[in-house]
């Protein structure tokens, strides 16, 4: 199944990537959103990346995820999701 999605980076290039999955934190408060350009590290994995999604001027916008606690968490939840 490949969901494609337009994300807008931070100088409002347009670029489609693959949705992998959303996460939401256990209390519903914050959504993260992990998706794939299926660019390939040199051991052959594909690159994925995390954001945090936002509501602004009613639409939903990425950002970086800059707080180790924040990222300890989103790891925990991807976990959570490796082993179920």
């Amino acid at each position: 199944m490949e969901d494609k999605i337009i994300i807008i980076d931070k100088d409002n290039k347009e670029e489609e990537v693959e949705l992998v999955t959303y996460l939401n934190t256990r209390d519903n408060m914050n959504q993260y959103i992990v998706y794939t350009k299926n660019e390939k590290q040199p051991n052959g994995d594909i690159v994925i990346y995390i954001s945090k999604l936002i509501e602004e001027d009613n639409s939903k916008k990425i950002v970086e995820i800059n707080e180790e606690s924040e990222w300890k968490m989103v790891q925990s939840l991807l976990k959570e999701i490796a082993n179920a």
